[in-house]
């Protein structure tokens, strides 16, 4: 199913969310979002109460929500924000996939503007933007320097009244008004989903490792049956002018492109068994993605590690025939980067 990101500004979508990146910009407004989406691991959602007399009296309420979010390279995300009110716009449950848009200030969160449940369809754009615990912060900043730097102006002011007054203030204003703060929260080591996710996070680092190998393996390759092509030709004429007298180096020659192809044998099963592990990390990464609880998890993670862990050996039988090729005096004339003494 083709989730989308919606433009909270013009409603137009923005993002596949299943392609998305960090930052989207709205092609139709050119509003600029920052976006992070997943599944929900943990949620909670708490009124409180700011002004309460009575049932029949007026009150005044915020609601508090905390989000954490496991987003789809294994990490956790954990957003906590307020909004004015004893109503709970947002519905949400376990496991659901949310996302979040946010405007930004260099690549911080700036606002929050946006929350949608994409497991239900449903969107929830802030009427007000909240702003983050570093905006609020510069903000009250701002007053109460202005209320402060307006007190030592005007003469016959008491500045201690004023403090406490301002003091009481800020008191106020934190109370009252909303704040978002994003995170990413440190893994619990101990519980099951922080070792999933470590787990998984391992697997993540490899896989970028070997897509990396790869290649470097194939360049490897098309290096190796280049450097083969004009052994082979080098050898071709050494033979035509006189191969007696040639004889030691053709003999070398042939030695020489025997263990190149020896090498880009043991390559090509690198390159193959690599690219088998990398569907099967795929394959891990897609399953934890979909079924978080999986009893047998940690055993297919033993298993992909254990195979890189057996490849090694045949890395290690290249690095030896490159430490072969490079006594030989055919190769040291062709100056094959990687086999120079």
């Amino acid at each position: 199913m083709k989730l989308s990101l919606y433009c909270p500004s013009c409603s137009r979508p923005i993002a596949d969310l299943n392609n998305t990146v960090p930052q989207v910009t709205c092609a139709a407004c050119r509003h600029h979002y920052g976006v992070v989406h997943g599944k929900l691991s943990k949620h909670s959602s708490i009124s409180e109460p700011l002004l309460f007399l009575s049932d029949k009296l007026p009150s005044f309420h915020k609601r508090h929500y905390t989000l954490q979010i496991t987003t789809p390279d294994r990490n956790l995300k954990q957003l906590q924000f307020s909004i004015p009110g004893k109503a709970d716009p947002l519905s949400v449950h376990y496991g659901d996939v949310v996302s979040v848009l946010y405007t930004m200030q260099g690549y911080l969160m700036k606002k929050l503007v946006a929350v949608t449940n994409h497991t239900t369809g449903k969107r929830y754009v802030l009427p007000k933007p909240v702003p983050s615990n570093t905006q609020r912060f510069l903000s009250l900043t701002t007053i109460v320097l202005g209320l402060l730097v307006g007190s030592f102006m005007l003469s016959g002011v008491n500045v201690f009244l004023v403090s406490i007054v301002t003091a009481l203030g800020v008191l106020a204003y934190l109370k009252v008004t909303n704040s978002a703060q994003l995170t990413s929260p440190p893994l619990d080591a101990q519980g099951h989903e922080g070792r999933r996710l470590t787990g998984d996070q391992r697997l993540l680092t490899q896989k970028v490792k070997i897509e990396h190998r790869i290649d470097e393996i194939n360049h490897e390759c098309k290096s190796n049956q280049g450097l083969i092509d004009r052994l082979e030709d080098l050898k071709r004429k050494m033979v035509d002018v006189d191969q007696q007298l040639y004889a030691p180096r053709i003999f070398r020659t042939t030695g020489a492109v025997t263990i190149l192809k020896q090498q880009i044998t043991n390559s090509q099963r690198l390159v193959r068994e690599y690219r088998r592990a990398l569907q099967m990390i795929e394959i891990e990464i897609e399953t934890s993605w979909i079924a978080d609880q999986l009893p047998d998890a940690s055993n297919f993670t033993r298993a992909i590690l254990q195979k890189l862990e057996e490849l090694k050996a045949i890395e290690e039988q290249n690095q030896f025939l490159k430490l072969q090729l490079a006594a030989y005096e055919e190769v040291q004339h062709h100056v094959i980067p990687g086999y120079e003494r």
